[in-house]
């Protein structure tokens, strides 16, 4: 495995040699269940403070089903209503605060509970065994699934993950390097990547709000990944 200039990791070789680098379970929402639009799921639900802003979780037995950022703790998140139009939803942001708390913590032994087509749970799935402090591309990701002509597409699945963080679309850049595009904000993208390089993973932080490290950094300073042999 290599890395180019940019910073990002060549994982045309395959992805399986990454396995196991991620602790978290994905269980595909049933044909049925995605027909019904989620009818006869319970699903709760809050808002909570993360390192990255506020957030809304969604979450089952099953797994947890959505997760996204939002400039202020108001209204119902559309995202997860429009993936579960027909679900019952029950608000609990104490319960969202602890969730919050093993999410981004980095807990052992997270579900998610998705609905998605085929091509993108490959997707997502293939975005698990990317590294913390690592980056990919969506032409490499592409090719890494066997679609090496699909890149758009891949960005297109990336942009459709209902789990934010969990599921790391936010370690796939262009090829170019340049960080844009991020559907919850570039500059949250830089500090989800920030927080991940080697540094901050052992301990050392430099004492700034994660939003304020991600900020004004390029990509080079803020992403520092690490190379594998």
């Amino acid at each position: 495995m290599s890395r180019d200039r940019t910073g990002i990791r060549d994982l045309e070789g395959g992805l399986s040699e990454l396995a196991g680098l991620r602790d978290l379970a994905v269980e595909a929402a049933s044909p049925g269940e995605i027909e019904s639009g989620g009818l006869g799921l319970t699903l709760e639900w809050g808002f909570a403070d993360s390192p990255f802003g506020i957030c809304s979780i969604g979450w089952n037995p099953r797994g947890v089903c959505h997760l996204a950022f939002h400039d202020s703790p108001k209204g119902f998140p559309e995202g997860m209503l429009r993936s579960w139009p027909r679900a019952g939803f029950s608000r609990n942001d104490k319960l969202a605060a602890r969730m919050a708390g093993k999410i981004f913590q980095k807990k052992t032994g997270m579900r998610v509970f998705v609905r998605g087509t085929a091509f993108q749970l490959k997707v997502w799935r293939a975005l698990l065994q990317v590294p913390a402090g690592s980056l990919t591309s969506y032409s490499r990701i592409a090719s890494a699934i066997g679609t090496p002509r699909a890149s758009r597409a891949v960005g297109t699945a990336c942009g459709a993950n209902p789990v934010a963080y969990l599921i790391p679309c936010h370690r796939v850049i262009h090829e170019n390097g340049i960080v844009k595009g991020y559907r919850w904000g570039t500059e949250r993208k830089r500090a989800m990547i920030a927080g991940e390089c080697p540094a901050n993973q052992n301990g050392v932080h430099d004492g700034k709000d994660p939003m304020e490290r991600g900020r004004p950094r390029p990509l080079e300073a803020a992403a520092a990944p690490r190379t594998v042999s």
